[in-house]
C-alpha cells in the first residue's frame, strides 16, 4: 500500500480510537490547543474530513463547501458526545473510501491556496491527524501511545518545515533534550510541551 495513504489510514484509526474513549464529562475538557475543548478538537476534524471527499471528487472550492453545509448538523442538547463521535464516524467513513479510489492520489484538490496534488492534501491530514490525536490523548488521558511508525512519518514531514510558528497553525517550538523521544519532539515542534 502507498505510504502516504497507509499513514493516513493509521492516523484516522488513531484518532478513531482516542474519540470513542472519551467519557461524558469530558466533551468540555480542555486540550494541549488553548483555543479548543475536546468537543471543539472533534469538531475540527469532523469539518477536515467532511470536506475530504468533495475535493477528492474534483469539486471546485464553493462547490465542495455547499456539500459540507448540506452535511453539517447541530448537536441536540445534551447529547453533545454521542452526536459528536457519531458524526466523527460518518465523515472519517466517507473520507476513507474517497482515498482508497482508484487513482484518487494522483488526482488534484482545488484549496484556499490554489490547485494541490492530492498527495500533499493527503500529507497534511495525515499531520493533523497525528498531532491531534496526541492533543485528544492528553485531553482524556488515552494511555495508548500513537503508533510509531505514523509518528516517525509525521516527525520527519514536521522537522522538514523547519520553525512552522510563522504559518499560524503552531505555536513557537518547545525546548526538548536532544535524547527526547520522537513523539516528544513531534509535539514540541508544533509548539506544545510534551511534559
Amino acid at each position: 500500500m502507498d505510504e502516504i495513504l497507509a499513514m493516513f489510514l493509521t492516523g484516522t484509526s488513531a484518532f478513531d480510537d482516542r474519540v470513542h474513549a472519551i467519557t461524558p464529562d469530558q466533551w468540555q475538557a480542555e486540550t494541549p490547543d488553548d483555543d479548543w475543548s475536546v468537543a471543539d478538537l472533534v469538531s475540527h476534524l469532523i469539518d477536515e474530513h467532511r470536506w475530504l471527499p468533495p475535493l477528492l471528487h474534483g469539486l471546485d472550492l464553493s462547490s465542495a463547501g455547499l456539500v459540507v453545509e448540506g452535511t453539517r448538523s447541530l448537536p441536540v442538547d445534551g447529547g453533545v458526545g454521542a452526536n459528536l463521535a457519531e458524526s466523527w464516524d460518518e465523515a472519517v467513513g466517507a473520507s476513507r473510501d474517497a482515498v482508497v479510489e482508484e487513482a484518487a492520489l494522483e488526482r488534484s484538490v482545488d484549496l484556499s491556496r490554489g490547485p494541490t496534488p492530492a498527495r500533499q492534501y493527503l500529507l497534511e491530514m495525515t499531520v493533523d491527524l497525528a498531532i491531534h490525536s496526541w492533543d485528544l490523548g492528553r485531553a482524556i488521558g488515552y494511555s495508548e501511545p500513537l503508533p510509531a511508525d505514523l509518528v516517525d512519518f509525521v516527525y520527519s514531514e514536521v522537522s522538514s518545515w523547519g520553525d512552522a510558528s510563522g504559518s499560524g497553525f503552531f505555536g513557537a517550538p518547545v525546548q526538548v533534550p536532544d535524547d527526547a523521544s520522537t513523539i516528544d519532539k513531534l509535539v514540541a515542534a508544533t509548539g506544545r510541551d510534551p511534559r
